[in-house]
């Protein structure tokens, strides 16, 4: 009996804190530019994404030309707040890919 309280104690006390709200999550999202083939285009591009309200970090893949864009946990991001930023650093958007959070 005493064995059995130790294991559920502890596998309370491992999963209590494992659920995170929406709120509170990361979101992530991977996006495809078309026209990202160097890196001033990167550079560009990195400039842009930056600006978007609640921006945590960019990796950006030249090779694939994909962006992986992170934003601050509580973010209220929106995909036309992406569109525009690609479309400002002067490229196009061919798709969005939340890994993360929902799309507000």
């Amino acid at each position: 009996m005493k064995k059995n309280f130790i294991v559920a104690l502890l596998c309370f006390v491992l999963f209590a804190g494992a659920e995170v709200s929406a709120e509170d999550a990361t979101q992530k999202v991977i996006t495809k530019v078309e026209g990202l083939y160097c890196p001033f285009c990167s550079y560009g591009l990195e400039t842009q994404v930056k600006k978007i309200k609640g921006f945590k970090s960019v990796q950006i893949n030249i090779k694939e030309g994909t962006a992986e864009i992170e934003f601050k946990p509580g973010a209220k991001v929106s995909e036309k707040a992406i569109l525009t930023a690609v479309e400002d650093a002067g490229f196009d958007l061919d798709g969005v890919k939340w890994l993360t959070g929902k799309q507000k």
